[in-house]
């Protein structure tokens, strides 16, 4: 884990943390190394919380999961249906990733973390766009999440963070679980890091944003302690007064699965493929921390890893590592789904030099290549142990400096290519990312 400041990983086993190891620091400045009580951002993770609140209230008979969006957040009416219709975007897809809803709301800056406050979601409910057709293909969607949270808030009578604190934190004993911190839970909060700036060395302590109106995709802190519980939860050891072990099962039961049967996905939870087994899991990052929460069902085993540095590479493929060796899988780099970003394809080989040819980067630490293609560009796949969102994808042009992107996370959604006094190139936006050319 060259360059990652500090890291907390825990074993889990019949719902019981058995083991934990911590490597380097908590914080830079004080050394101390982190412990199973650490506090870190778990951010995406929270989406298996979301979902889980969705299915009490599927269960309490509140809401269907095939039910359109529309029915519980009428003023979903003025969103855009660029590519698909709006009454298609269903609870269950939204829920899937396969709404065709767009990555982000429009204003969001992922390089200037202040996210949007709830109501400044709602009231501009205008310029969101389903920019693919629904179950078209995987998209992954922070503003479909976004939107679950207000419809738990709407049908429960609610905030969204006190529903899942009374209804789901709280009665499953997750104590340093929480949305904003208490004084004495922030005295075990980890520092976050983001990556050096290019040409620089040494990382920078990241900002910090609250997620604001996105907590209900990404805004949960927790522990390895307390991701211990949660996925003992998963395993069958929690209380059916939180959710039935039935609708458990449900939420890990497939409802798309990748063409090559590598990957698919559940209700809020991610299944990934190694040989025999299959490992249920979520990953989650956000400004100075990176997160992977993975399990296997049979063999009762987990792997939680907390990382205070984001974007931070190949974290994911290390947690699970750990878990294949767990079920007793040997690791193999040459297993081509182990080291492929499931749901994409390769770009076309690059056949022309164009004039957006290059490296860009974004804040807080995310390169990618842009290379001309025989029908447009295309982002090049990441070296191995290098951190991309965007990379690989095709595109094709939709404009002067203007590129749809065709697949992957930001299929569907523009790059829009930005230019500098001269008229040379020098940067695109795309998914509340903005990329600057750096060669």
């Amino acid at each position: 884990m060259a360059g990652v400041p500090g890291a907390a990983i825990g074993i889990v086993q019949d719902g019981q943390l058995v083991g934990f190891f911590s490597h380097g620091a908590a914080d830079l400045d004080s050394g101390e190394a982190p412990t199973e009580r650490s506090i870190a951002r778990v951010a995406s993770v929270t989406k298996t919380f979301t979902a889980t609140a969705i299915m009490q209230l599927r269960d309490a008979s509140l809401l269907a999961l095939d039910d359109p969006l529309l029915l519980h957040i009428p003023e979903f009416t003025v969103a855009q249906a660029k590519a698909a219709p709006l009454e298609a975007v269903t609870i269950r897809r939204l829920l899937t990733h396969r709404s065709g809803l767009s990555t982000e709301h429009p204003d969001l800056d992922w390089g200037a973390p202040d996210f949007l406050q709830l109501d400044q979601v709602m009231g501009t409910l205008d310029r969101v766009q389903v920019v693919i057709p629904q179950d078209s293909q995987w998209k992954y969607s922070n503003l479909a999440y976004c939107l679950l949270g207000e419809v738990v808030s709407r049908l429960s009578g609610r905030a969204y963070i006190d529903y899942v604190h009374e209804e789901i934190t709280s009665p499953l004993g997750l104590e340093n679980t929480a949305f904003d911190l208490s004084p004495e839970q922030a005295k075990l909060k980890m520092t976050g890091y983001s990556p050096p700036l290019p040409d620089e060395a040494g990382a920078r302590v990241a900002p910090y944003g609250h997620l604001n109106g996105y907590s209900s995709a990404g805004q949960l802190q927790t522990n390895v302690e307390d991701l211990a519980k949660w996925i003992g939860f998963q395993l069958g050891s929690g209380p059916d007064s939180v959710l039935s072990k039935a609708s458990l099962a449900e939420m890990r039961r497939p409802v798309y699965i990748a063409d090559d049967w590598s990957s698919g996905q559940g209700l809020g939870w991610r299944a990934v493929r190694r040989g025999e087994h299959v490992f249920w899991n979520h990953g989650g990052a956000v400004h100075g921390f990176s997160t992977s929460v993975i399990f296997n069902v049979p063999a009762r085993v987990g792997v939680i890893m907390l990382l205070n540095m984001w974007p931070a590479g190949l974290h994911s493929d290390l947690a699970l590592n750990i878990a294949n060796v767990l079920v007793g899988n040997k690791v193999s780099d040459n297993d081509p789904a182990a080291t492929r970003p499931a749901d994409t394809e390769t770009p076309e080989p690059a056949s022309a030099v164009t004039e957006f040819d290059g490296a860009y980067w974004a804040e807080p630490g995310l390169p990618v290549a842009v290379a001309g293609t025989k029908s447009g560009l295309a982002f090049a796949a990441p070296e191995k142990g290098e951190a991309s969102l965007h990379g690989p994808a095709n595109l094709r042009s939709s404009g002067e400096d203007a590129f749809t992107v065709l697949n992957g996370r930001g299929a569907g959604e523009t790059a829009v290519f930005t230019r500098d006094e001269s008229g040379a190139v020098d940067g695109f936006s795309l998914g509340g990312f903005k990329y600057s050319k750096i060669d």
